[in-house]
């Protein structure tokens, strides 16, 4: 029987007279993150006793919570300096993880919330500045400010602990990464997902990049981070790989170097990112700069950029935000998402400020999920050499003011969808021959759902393998009378599109006995392979293992012929999905669309 692995304990360091809900807060933080909290409530009334007792708890502790205010704290007598002191000592001599929290200048005060004694006052400067030394500073303006940050913390520690667990209990599955000498390109996640060199449509986009490093036009001089902002689908990686391979080396010639880094890899997070671009920007040994203390390593990669121009693309950032460590994450929809989050800062310009309130409560969702990340992102925004460019679901909140403004140094670019000329140059490439409909008939349609790609390749697949008449458009829409998204609003419109898409996948017969995933298994049931053969006529490619009158030969009514197959990356991304057993329809339905979603990120367009 599996031994359960033993709870871990923080224990919560503080004066206690003036913190008393701060320390509630704590408490309900570590519960929240799994860990049980360890607090000193009541002291024993003998200085001996409460000595003992409190150094005991901090060696029964995994961790150490420090909190401190403007009061030093009791000094026992025949000691000179006070428990919380005495606490945090013990932890430095342990060398168990010390997370450090300071109030800030702004936080309301009382009187019993200041020691006015001047040496006590001294001793807690430097106290705080122990604490905070090599571990970065954060300040709370609340007892719920607080419970955010210990939060925060918690979980990144955790995460760092399970990665170091990983590492030592089994080999890593990534290769070897190499990093070139600058000004060679260093490439760390390369995007595999587009499988053409030409992105249809967006060329308003990379017209814009482009006057963002030239001409400044639009883009003011002064902007050091481009966010590239849309849903899933809207072919943002896409867009963004296209200008980093094919346009920035033209109009940026002398560029130091140039990195492309993805936070869609299991093993990108913030701080291998340091780590790497610090390597890559100084030439400096990797394994070096992996022993540097965290703050001196983001201190120099900030120098490295500020000196010398370097661009730097950071695919999937909402990836290290908040509202994507959750388990959920993945089937939350992005427009309810974009709801909860305030992502839409263009509205809050001009709205009043009781409204504007009640948003920007919402933005943490959209903090860094570790807070150094948060403030290394400002401090990029004010380099003067480089520039960054972003691409993310959701626009990060440290990268926007108090009033829901981008900060200075900042632009965010929301992609909506496609323009009319470029959607209907996405369906006919898509579709091809002389039957598939007419701008009359298209345009209509496509704005009903507002142009959104992802939607108008699902709905291009649909048509395509309607078996009767492969790619008619008219005879499709003849034999589907009740498809009208037109008369929907947006949101509608588009779960209605995915609908249709998504119909008669258990009704359609599935390919011979011998279809299998390699590693998978022989799978039988028909409506799984009815889901990959018109997974087929979506993607435009043959599935992985799926094989119908030959190796490599397509199956009727599949789009295009002789495709090559996928690459390794998208061969993984599409299998994590149609692996999948599904026993309730809503959950097939829920995994289908993923799969469709994974069939967009294939094409020409691509998706993030």
């Amino acid at each position: 029987m599996p031994v359960e692995p033993k709870r871990k304990t923080a224990m919560i360091s503080s004066t206690s007279l003036d913190l008393p809900e701060h320390r509630q807060q704590a408490m309900d933080a570590c519960l929240r993150q799994g860990i049980f909290p360890r607090a000193m409530e009541h002291l024993p009334a003998r200085d001996a006793d409460a000595i003992r007792v409190s150094l005991e708890m901090v060696d029964e502790a995994d961790i150490y919570i420090g909190i401190y205010a403007w009061r030093y704290g009791h000094v026992p007598e025949e000691h000179d300096i006070s428990i919380t002191e005495m606490e945090f000592k013990r932890a430095v001599e342990r060398g168990i993880p010390i997370l450090a929290f300071t109030i800030h200048h702004d936080h309301p005060l009382t009187i019993t919330m200041v020691e006015a004694d001047k040496d006590a006052q001294e001793k807690l400067t430097k106290l705080k500045e122990r604490a905070c030394h090599g571990r970065g500073r954060l300040e709370f303006k609340s007892p719920v400010d607080l419970r955010s940050h210990i939060i925060q913390s918690l979980g990144v520690l955790l995460k760092e602990e399970e990665a170091a667990r990983q590492e030592q209990r089994a080999p890593s599955l990534h290769p070897p990464n190499l990093i070139p000498t600058a000004p060679a390109p260093y490439i760390a996640h390369p995007y595999s997902l587009l499988q053409t060199r030409e992105v249809v449509g967006r060329r308003e986009e990379l017209h814009l990049l482009t006057d963002w490093v030239t001409v400044n036009t639009i883009v003011p001089r002064d902007v050091r981070l481009f966010n590239v902002v849309a849903i899933g689908g809207m072919g943002k990686s896409a867009l963004t790989w296209k200008w980093f391979n094919d346009i920035a080396p033209n109009e940026l010639p002398h560029l130091a170097g140039r990195m492309w880094w993805s936070f869609y890899e299991s093993d990108a997070y913030f701080e291998n990112f340091v780590i790497r671009a610090l390597s890559y920007a100084a030439g400096l040994p990797e394994a070096e700069v992996r022993q540097m203390p965290a703050p001196d390593r983001e201190d120099q990669l900030w120098h490295a950029l500020d000196q010398r121009p370097f661009l730097l693309v950071l695919d999937g950032l909402e990836r290290i935000l908040l509202a994507y460590a959750r388990m959920d994450a993945a089937h939350l929809p992005d427009d309810d998402l974009d709801e909860q989050t305030a992502n839409d800062i263009p509205r809050f310009y001009g709205v009043p400020d009781n409204v504007k309130e009640t948003y920007l409560e919402k933005h943490r969702l959209r903090q860094c999920t570790d807070p150094r990340a948060g403030y290394f992102l400002r401090r990029l925004a004010q380099v003067r050499a480089s520039r960054l460019l972003i691409s993310t679901r959701l626009y990060p909140a440290e990268l926007q003011t108090d009033t829901a403004q981008p900060r200075p140094g900042c632009y965010p670019l929301f992609l909506t969808g496609l323009s009319d000329n470029d959607a209907l140059a996405l369906w006919r490439a898509f579709i091809g021959g002389t039957r598939s409909g007419t701008i009359e008939q298209l345009l209509p349609l496509f704005r009903s759902f507002g142009n959104y790609p992802l939607l108008l390749r699902a709905l291009a697949g649909e048509v395509a393998g309607y078996r009767p008449a492969p790619g008619d458009f008219d005879r499709w829409h003849k034999a589907h009378a009740d498809f009208n998204s037109a008369a929907l609003p947006l949101k509608n419109a588009r779960t209605h599109v995915l609908a249709f898409a998504l119909q008669g996948l258990s009704a359609a017969p599935g390919p011979p006995h011998h279809c299998r995933f390699p590693h998978a298994g022989y799978v039988g049931d028909a409506t799984r392979c009815a889901g990959r053969r018109r997974a087929e006529a979506v993607s435009g490619r043959p599935y992985p293992g799926c094989r119908a009158d030959g190796v490599g030969r397509p199956w009727p009514g599949r789009l295009g012929q002789g495709h090559e197959p996928l690459r390794p990356a998208s061969y993984r991304a599409w299998r994590g999905v149609a692996d999948t057993r599904c026993t309730h329809s809503a959950r097939y339905l829920q995994c289908t669309a993923q799969l469709f979603r994974r069939c967009a990120e294939t094409t020409g367009m691509g998706a993030s």
